[in-house]
């Protein structure tokens, strides 16, 4: 008899039967919807889990001057780095190791250690590396046809003009973000965006069974386009290096150019100064304090005050450093008198030398046998103490201060650059008479030489008061404008009226050589004023305070500025301390070249007629009779040697400058004659008219620059050649004039 299953049994049977086929379907579901219906979504999101990323550096944006010249660009460099994860052996890592560290002088421990990180697929070697070796690197891969060395190609920082503009442009640091500088006020809009490429891998660091890679293109940074221009900022170099030779600034010279209307910077330097592309080596002068200094070599006493050096040397005189602006303070003390109608120009005043102070005594003037009777005008004219402590008093100290306030003495000017230094001044609580008489001719209280240029540059500006600044607009890669910096009138100070008559006082002081004469440009009109102020917070090497900061504050053309300067020369050693004496006469050179640049041409008075300068033209091969109308058509005589009828040489050559008055071409007409030498007289501490009768006495060409009148007080105080060379008849003798007695300091 068969036997019969109970019927709990069989349906136990059952619903595990139902149960395996219900878990075989939602498997069969599940792995379904993971294949089929969401392959492209795992797809992406593996290989996004488990990719390779390969960086692409973006170029930092360029930094050009107003007129497009590059000053600080990109060089095109390679990143060498390995890859240990497909490095097949540790005979590989050493191969590796051995040629990498010859090829990029990188020691050999260094490479093995990171070749043995056998999870890393990029390990860098040598950022930076330029073409010749990165040749070599390509050479070795494509030798022993290796996988597991790579070159990147990036950009490193360059500054075409080395040391040109180096306070303002600053530098980059090893990842090439900006340290100081307009490239550290700009970091973010020149910095730019990275890209890369990413690329799909398996779990064991291979490439996938199908293609995926994706590639982020980088944004490169965007181009700054600066107010400076190049050709202003190599001239205003050029004679700041010059008068640092002469002047021995112990604490460095400096000097802004700016267009006064609008605040743009056109030039700005110190000097000495540093090399953008090695910003780590010491100038010359504080490489020589590093050498003399009493620390051990390597200690960390010795390099902590290589660095001391280093931000000294990069500090930005003109933004960072701080002055007791001294007479160039005046015209603002003059100006707030005008407009609250307190004098007129023809007021009259007394000065014996001195003024007695309530509070405090006697100040003295600098001429210490005093003026006597002057003017307003003549006392500004003249930089007469009294006169502006007097005049200080009629303003009053709250009025005064009103006025200190709105030129800007009391806030930061908002300049684009770093480290804008704040004044240091007497609160309006502590501000009494005494303040007030030493305020009225700027000492016992600081400035920057950018707030002092742009306070004073208000009053040739119809009194507004601009905020400076030296970018002028920033640009993507195609040259669309993403922001423009236009002009910003901060506020009005004084009226046009007075600002213009400020203007013409210091102008007809330097015309009529009552102030300021030194900056004076023959054919030009220039406002200026000089400045002369002492350091009593720090001791010469004698323990005495006898230290000076001579400036000097120019501006022209007077009657429609275009261009203000400031230069100043701080702790001269070599030369006269005055301001009218080292720094005007710079601020004259400067001006000479910059003008004419700027498509402004000199008018000659007919009493400056007599020094115009003319340039000699090339007359060789050309015949005698034209040439000898071409030479005299400039004003000039000329003398003919030889009875030819072509003219094979000539003196002084093509392109040399000689003054008018005293100008004389020889003509050589023919090709064996013989040319005769004379010597070189001695100019120096002579006036212009005796120079004038020893050069042409000689036969020679003279080209008197500087202040040259026949005043008594013009004496020269330069000369090239110097005195006792050969040289050849017909060479031009360069004579610099200065007036070297003045009231003005």
């Amino acid at each position: 008899m068969a036997s019969v299953k109970p019927r709990k049994t069989h349906m136990r049977e059952i619903l595990t039967a139902v149960a395996f086929v219900l878990v075989a379907v939602i498997a069969a579901g599940r792995l379904f919807y993971l294949q089929i219906v969401s392959y492209d979504q795992f797809k992406n999101d593996t290989s996004g889990s488990i990719s390779s990323e390969t960086g692409i550096k973006a170029s930092r944006g360029l930094i050009v001057d107003t007129n497009g010249v590059v000053l600080a660009d990109n060089r095109t460099v390679e990143r060498v780095f390995i890859s240990p994860a497909d490095m097949k052996s540790d005979a590989e890592r050493q191969l590796v190791a051995d040629n990498l560290s010859r090829i990029l002088n990188v020691d050999y421990d260094t490479i093995y250690e990171k070749a043995l990180k056998k999870n890393r697929k990029d390990e860098t070697i040598k950022k930076n590396v330029e073409k010749e070796e990165a040749d070599l690197v390509r050479n070795f891969i494509s030798r022993y046809d290796l996988e597991s060395v790579h070159l990147v190609t990036s950009a490193t920082r360059y500054y075409p003009f080395s040391n040109l503009l180096s306070h303002v442009l600053g530098f980059v640091g090893s990842d090439n973000q900006g340290l100081y500088g307009i490239e550290y006020q700009y970091n973010e809009y020149l910095t730019g965006v990275d890209g890369k490429i990413i690329t799909a891998k398996n779990g064991l660091g291979q490439d996938m069974p199908y293609d995926y890679q994706q590639y982020i293109e980088p944004q490169n940074g965007y181009t700054l386009v600066l107010t400076i221009d190049q050709t202003i900022q190599s001239i205003l170099e050029k004679y700041l290096e010059e008068c640092l030779e002469e002047s021995g600034a112990d604490n460095r010279v400096t000097g802004v150019i700016m267009d006064p209307k609008t605040g743009g910077i056109l030039a700005m330097a110190t000097k000495p100064d540093f090399d953008c592309n090695d910003p780590y080596t010491l100038d010359e002068k504080s490489q020589k304090q590093l050498e003399s200094c009493e620390y051990e070599p390597g200690s960390e006493e010795y390099l902590q005050y290589n660095t001391t050096l280093l931000m000294q040397m990069w500090k930005n005189k003109p933004i960072n450093d701080l002055y007791e602006p001294g007479s160039t303070f005046k015209p603002i003390t003059c100006s707030i008198a005008l407009e609250e109608t307190l004098v007129s120009h023809n007021t009259s005043f007394f000065c014996p030398g001195y003024h007695v102070v309530e509070g405090y005594g006697v100040v003295r003037c600098h001429k210490t046998e005093g003026h006597g009777a002057l003017t307003f005008d003549l006392g500004l004219q003249q930089s007469c103490n009294p006169v502006m402590m007097m005049t200080a008093e009629r303003i009053g100290d709250e009025r005064f201060y009103d006025y200190y306030e709105a030129f800007g003495y009391t806030s930061l000017t908002g300049i684009d650059l770093p480290g804008e230094a704040e004044g240091i001044y007497h609160s309006r609580r502590d501000f009494n008479k005494v303040e007030l008489a030493v305020y009225s001719f700027g000492q016992t209280f600081k400035t920057t030489a950018i707030q002092q240029l742009t306070a004073v540059s208000s009053l040739a500006n119809d009194g507004n008061l601009v905020t400076p600044h030296l970018v002028k607009r920033i640009e993507d890669g195609n040259g669309n404008v993403i922001a423009d910096f236009e002009t910003q009138i901060k506020r009005q100070v004084v009226s046009s009226k007075v600002a213009n008559e400020i203007m013409d006082v210091l102008e007809e002081g330097v015309a009529n050589k009552l102030g300021s004469s030194n900056a004076g440009v023959k054919g030009y009109k220039v406002a200026a004023k000089t400045g002369t102020s002492e350091k009593r917070d720090k001791k010469d090497k004698y323990g005495e305070y006898s230290l000076r900061v001579a400036s000097c504050i120019s501006i022209a053309p007077a009657d429609d500025a275009a261009v203000s300067m400031i230069v100043i020369v701080d702790e001269p050693t070599l030369s006269r301390e005055e301001g009218s004496m080292i720094a005007a006469p710079y601020n004259r050179r400067i001006m000479s070249e910059v003008l004419p640049y700027l498509g402004y041409m000199p008018e000659y008075s007919d009493s400056d007629k007599q020094y115009r300068s003319v340039t000699v033209n090339d007359y060789t091969g050309k015949s005698v009779s034209d040439s000898k109308d071409a030479v005299k058509a400039l004003g000039l005589d000329v003398e003919v040697i030889g009875e030819g009828d072509t003219v094979y040489s000539q003196m002084p050559p093509a392109g040399t400058g000689v003054t008018v008055s005293t100008g004389k071409v020889l003509l050589y007409a023919t090709n064996d004659a013989e040319e005769k030498t004379v010597t070189v007289p001695d100019l120096i501490g002579k006036g212009v008219t005796e120079c004038k009768e020893l050069i042409t006495g000689r036969g020679l060409n003279a080209s008197l620059t500087g202040t040259p009148s026949t005043d008594g007080e013009c004496l020269a105080v330069k000369q090239y050649p110097e005195a006792g060379t050969r040289v050849k008849a017909g060479s031009v003798v360069t004579v610099e004039f200065r007036i070297t007695e003045s009231d003005d300091r």
